[in-house]
């Protein structure tokens, strides 16, 4: 059995879909760790599939399989039942559409920065998968950015001071500030 989950972390009650042979925690963030980087990787290293990479539903479970897929057998599955955050399950393809939808509006008019916190925070905030939105919806956010051209946000990573732990309260409690449509914590831990 996996136990210890980190702070503001989908519960991990239910490890059934495990493809892997493990034991701790650590050995499941290791697994995860090297398929998502192997996913980033794929992505940002191919300048075609960059180009050709579109920003719909399709795409976005093909990201979230090929982050997850080696690890866990529900990768890039919808999920079909209700989490502790999230979209109720049978609404998350027309959240997800209607993203899709948003997101061609806010290129045209929005500063990139509020449009890459918008479109992160409403990843997470729809939570299509079991496990691995924050991770997921980061990554997205990134292509999109790489894809337009554009910087790539810090994560934080500006708060060298911090602890990893205090690190990731910073961006849950900016997530909750997003949830109430305060979007300027979230995107002053993104890019400044």
């Amino acid at each position: 059995m996996i136990a210890f989950n980190k702070y503001g972390e989908t519960p991990l009650e239910d490890i059934s879909g495990l493809k892997l042979k493990l034991t701790t925690r650590s050995e499941l963030d290791d697994a995860e760790s090297l398929n998502i980087h192997q996913a980033y990787l794929a992505y940002t290293l191919d300048q075609k599939k960059l180009k050709k990479l579109t920003f719909d539903l399709p795409a976005f479970q093909k990201i979230h399989k090929k982050m997850f897929g080696e690890v866990w057998s529900w990768a890039g599955e919808l999920r079909t039942i209700g989490t502790s955050i999230g979209v109720e399950a049978t609404q998350i393809r027309n959240k997800l559409y209607q993203l899709c939808d948003d997101l061609k509006y806010w290129e045209k008019d929005w500063d990139y920065q509020d449009t890459a916190t918008k479109l992160h925070h409403t990843l997470v905030f729809i939570h299509p998968f079991l496990n691995g939105n924050g991770r997921w919806s980061r990554l997205i956010t990134e292509l999109w950015l790489l894809k337009t051209g554009k910087e790539l946000p810090f994560w934080g990573m500006h708060q060298v001071d911090l602890t990893t732990d205090e690190l990731r309260k910073n961006y849950i409690m900016a997530l909750q500030e997003a949830d109430k449509k305060n979007y300027i914590p979230l995107k002053i831990f993104m890019f400044q």
